[in-house]
């Protein structure tokens, strides 16, 4: 099992340290026994700041009946309806609302929180008080949210840390509803927190790493002539990093463990598709350099390092124990960084 602590550190790197911000951290005066409370109490700060700052707002379209003109009428849904004989009239007009998206996700998310028996009481309470500036917000069904579409501005910019954490209560921690009560999951779900480890791992190699570039990408296949389809699959990296010289493309995995059985009985080998995948991107990198590939697993309870030598290029397999302290997970990281 990771550590909470450590979980807090890989959302700060994740998020690219928004976590802490004018010097405090929510670790920094209290210690956390599950992830559900140190998301919520993450939560509850953020949303604090954005009560006291104000909420934002954005323009929204309503059609409704009316007594009165607001915008303009809407003549065929007036007539069809045959709302005159009801004295109204159907109209289309645009309000300054605060009961826009983002909003809403944050005071759903809060509601199914206080809702979960997992959840510390003071939490729910704390959830319970900040619903109060809620009021002109209305709930969103969360399954219809498409997250990797929300946009984000210099006027909501101060939503993005808060968002990020809806999303992982939502698809990493809330389980099933029962009755009006939902549960979390025993943990968070391994899609969830694959994508938190890929981030992390990015982000911190983009803060931590001096004297290379810290970036994701998308390699183009080297063909010998054009496709007439387009049936290839896309080799986006996780991370790549990139020095005057040197590269290396790194693939992170979020698997329980690095080695699977052979067919063969016992034998433990590396898992093929992950090598096959590094392999590709290795081969069809354009970069005019020294240029190497890893297969970057997270453990808690062993560790490889391993080294292959292929087609002119060397392929590493390692893993960062993601359950030491961790100032020894920022040195491991540094350390296979420069291999």
């Amino acid at each position: 099992m990771i550590p909470v602590k450590n979980i807090y550190y890989m959302l700060a790197y994740a998020w690219e340290n928004t976590l802490k911000q004018d010097g405090e951290s929510p670790l920094d005066s209290e210690a956390f026994d599950n992830i559900y409370n140190l998301l919520t109490s993450v939560l509850i700060q953020g949303v604090k700041k954005i009560i006291k700052s104000g909420f934002a707002r954005g323009y929204i379209d309503f059609n409704e009946e009316m007594p009165v003109v607001r915008g303009k009428i809407h003549l065929n849904n007036t007539i069809k309806g045959q709302t005159l004989t009801r004295k109204q009239l159907v109209c289309e007009y645009d309000d300054f609302s605060e009961n826009i998206l983002l909003n809403r996700i944050i005071k759903t998310t809060m509601v199914k929180l206080h809702s979960c028996p997992e959840l510390d009481k003071k939490y729910k309470g704390e959830c319970k008080v900040l619903l109060r500036s809620f009021a002109g917000v209305e709930e969103i069904d969360i399954g219809a949210v498409s997250w990797g579409r929300l946009n984000f501005n210099r006027n909501n910019h101060n939503y993005r840390l808060i968002i990020n954490v809806c999303q992982l209560i939502h698809t990493g921690l809330i389980a099933t509803e029962e009755k009006g009560r939902y549960r979390f999951a025993t943990f968070i779900k391994d899609r969830a927190m694959a994508k938190l480890y890929e981030k992390f791992v990015l982000n911190f190699y983009k803060r931590e790493l001096t004297g290379y570039k810290a970036y994701s990408s998308v390699i183009d296949w080297q063909l010998d002539e054009l496709p007439e389809d387009n049936f290839l699959p896309i080799m986006r990296t996780d991370i790549e990093l990139e020095s005057h010289n040197r590269k290396l493309i790194i693939d992170t995995k979020y698997y329980p463990n690095a080695l699977t059985n052979s067919n063969l009985g016992e034998t433990k080998t590396l898992i093929s598709a992950n090598l096959y995948q590094i392999f590709a991107y290795v081969k069809n990198s354009k970069f005019n350099g020294r240029i190497g590939g890893m297969l970057l697993y997270p453990t808690v309870d062993y560790e490889l390092e391993q080294r292959y030598r292929m087609g002119g290029n060397v392929i590493y397999v390692n893993t960062v124990n993601l359950g030491l302290p961790f100032d020894e997970i920022k040195s491991r990281l540094l350390q296979i960084a420069r291999l």
